[in-house]
């Protein structure tokens, strides 16, 4: 695998997490949140801004996975090879005269 594929794969895999914390941080309430992402005792609400900022976050990531992706395959190709560069012979640039 290529450091950009493994780049790519990362990148991608950070933004599922970012994701699935931006899950939590919307669906459950803010006192019975696992302690990593910071419980707050005897608050029922949500932690929005935080949920917002995982959602950002994740959607952050995976454009910058898309460009990395783009831009490796971008630069794998060659320019000016192959048919139809016009140079060499047969490329029709004689006279048109037979002898």
């Amino acid at each position: 695998m290529t450091p950009i594929k493994w780049l790519v794969a990362v990148l991608g895999l950070l933004g599922a997490v970012a994701l699935a914390a931006a899950i939590v941080y919307f669906t459950v309430p803010a006192h019975s949140l696992p302690s990593i992402l910071g419980t707050l005792p005897r608050v029922h609400a949500h932690r929005k801004r935080r949920g917002e900022a995982a959602l950002a976050a994740a959607v952050v990531l995976w454009v910058i996975a898309a460009v990395v992706f783009y831009a490796g395959t971008r630069s794998g190709r060659r320019v000016g090879t192959g048919a139809g560069t016009g140079t060499g012979a047969g490329t029709g640039t004689g006279t048109g005269t037979a002898t």
